[in-house]
């Protein structure tokens, strides 16, 4: 039987989308749905400002971040550390968090300042799916 060649050097003539990357019903598009659809008084209530500071370096925004944490939750992933490394290896993880790539101090300090907050938030995904 004849093999096929390997060749980890072949590139692209357009590169793939990471939309493209994940089933149209991958559960990670459920979670991007859910917090998509948070209004500001649902951010309000997670404690969440929902508008950006225009001083200061870039935050990362709220949603990638709150969307990793229950993404994260939902599939086992609950170590900020690893949320880091799924963050630049696995691709749902990439695609949540739109190739955004934030630090574990960055998903502690979220989860920190959120957790109680978050649980409420997921209970209601687990009751939603």
């Amino acid at each position: 039987m004849p093999s096929r060649n390997l060749n980890r050097e072949q590139a692209w003539l357009l590169p793939p989308s990471l939309d493209d990357m994940l089933p149209k019903d991958h559960a990670v598009r459920f979670v991007a749905a859910l917090v998509g659809e948070l209004d500001a008084g649902d951010w309000s209530e997670l404690g969440v400002d929902a508008e950006p500071e225009h001083r200061g370096a870039p935050s990362y925004p709220p949603e990638a971040l709150l969307s990793i944490w229950l993404y994260g939750f939902m599939t086992g992933v609950r170590s900020s550390r690893k949320l880091e490394e799924a963050c630049h290896e696995r691709i749902p993880f990439i695609w949540l968090a739109g190739r955004h790539r934030p630090d574990h101090n960055t998903l502690w300090r979220f989860y920190q300042a959120h957790r109680d907050r978050m649980r409420g938030l997921f209970q209601r995904t687990v009751r939603s799916r």
